[in-house]
């Protein structure tokens, strides 16, 4: 809603402008107000279905267990001794890198692909605690997730202790050298792929060329998965590096840094990608 205020002052503006005067002044001061009260409601159904035709399938059931602390330390120093004072030419390079991991899972298929993974990463068994270990239901329908809780209730009583993931990765006291750092700590780590065939139509019209999506298509396009990942503890990374040049020219034409340093910590990473293509040549 405009307000009267709004309207009068436009009324104004056609009288003085028919007098000939200015009509700035009419605008010199104007307030206005706007309300609005609006509700949109929006309710959208959507029906797919496809009728596939495998060629194959494939099936993957994994199950990772650890108990424990992974660590990693890196560390590297260096002094080059330069034959010429070029950068891109006469600088030295060092690199540090120390990784640790608790679960690492990687599967792929150019099949239909169906996998059920399971990672689960405490501390070490604290047989001190006097506490039980608690039991699974074996014929419970999501074995993994029930597993997990299991862990849950057994780190929770005192039987496991959290677990420390820690990674360490220096590159320090580095002369005359590019030098860099990479630290990475994980606790569980899942990769699927599925790579796949374009679908071809089972029904084409002889005459018109067009598919009869009715009677299916020959695809390899499908994947389910169910992935459960647990990790009790701590996870840390730590990168340094420290560099000295001196003397050196054209160090802004070099191709990489002078000095760098990356540090990545993760509890649960999970990635799951379906394309077409062929596994080992890309797209």
């Amino acid at each position: 809603m405009i307000s009267q205020k709004l309207r009068t002052g436009v009324a104004v503006a056609a009288i003085t402008i028919g007098l000939g005067f200015s009509p700035a002044f009419a605008f010199d001061s104007t307030n206005w107000t706007w309300d609005l009260s609006r509700v949109d409601t929006m309710t959208s159904t959507s029906t797919a279905s496809l009728t596939a035709l495998p060629t194959g399938s494939a099936t993957i059931e994994s199950r990772q267990i650890y108990a424990g602390n992974p660590y990693a330390e890196s560390d590297a120093t260096a002094t080059v001794t330069p034959t010429t004072l070029d950068g891109p030419t006469g600088l030295g390079h060092v690199e540090s890198e120390a990784l640790a991991y608790g679960n690492v899972h990687s599967g792929s298929s150019e099949l239909p692909l169906t996998a059920d993974i399971g990672q689960y990463h405490v501390g070490s068994i604290n047989a001190a605690s006097g506490a039980t270990p608690s039991s699974v239901d074996p014929t419970v329908l999501n074995g993994s997730r029930a597993y997990a809780d299991k862990l849950i209730v057994d780190s929770t009583s005192g039987l496991f202790t959290p677990h420390e993931t820690s990674a360490t990765a220096n590159a320090q006291n580095v002369q005359d050298a590019t030098a860099a750092s990479l630290a990475r700590a994980v606790s569980n780590s899942s990769s699927l792929e599925l790579a796949y065939a374009p679908a071809e139509a089972v029904s084409v019209d002889a005459l018109t060329g067009v598919a009869d999506p009715s009677a299916g298509f020959v695809t390899n396009g499908v994947m389910v998965a169910d992935v459960t990942q647990l990790s009790i503890g701590h996870v840390d990374s730590h990168a340094n590096t420290g560099v000295s040049i001196s003397s050196y020219e054209n160090l802004g034409q070099l191709d990489r840094p002078i000095a760098s340093a990356s540090a990545t910590s993760i509890g649960n990473l999970a990635t799951v990608m379906a394309r077409q293509g062929t596994l080992g040549t890309g797209l």
